[in-house]
């Protein structure tokens, strides 16, 4: 073989080498970065991923709770106007129960349907 090409080749793999051990090194810092991203707590120029529930409808949450459990079923939701039809929507994580979120979540399906 060339030694030319032999050495452009040698330079080659080193290159790739270099751009191997540079990426392995950078997977923990890229996926940390990823994961303190989705723990922090949303900015207002953020979008909030769950959104807190507002005080004026923790009100209302406490209103429509009768037995006073801290959830809502499907019977206790017909006390805030349009959400028992709107219940399988609102529970996220179908226990047939809505909790102080998901009731926040579904007081925001109904304005977004109106």
């Amino acid at each position: 073989m060339n030694p030319r090409l032999r050495q452009q080749r040698s330079v080659f793999l080193l290159f790739l080498g270099a751009c191997f051990v540079s990426l392995i090194v950078a997977l923990p810092i890229v996926t940390a970065q990823v994961h303190k991203d989705d723990t922090q707590t949303p900015s207002a120029a953020g979008g909030a991923t769950k959104p807190a529930p507002a005080p004026e409808h923790a009100n209302d949450f406490d209103k429509a709770d009768r037995n006073k459990d801290g959830f809502l079923d499907k019977s206790e939701s017909g006390m805030v106007p349009g959400l028992s039809a709107n219940f399988e929507r609102a529970d996220r994580n179908r226990d047939g129960k809505l909790d102080r979120e998901e009731f926040a979540q579904g007081l925001q399906i109904l304005q977004v349907r109106r």
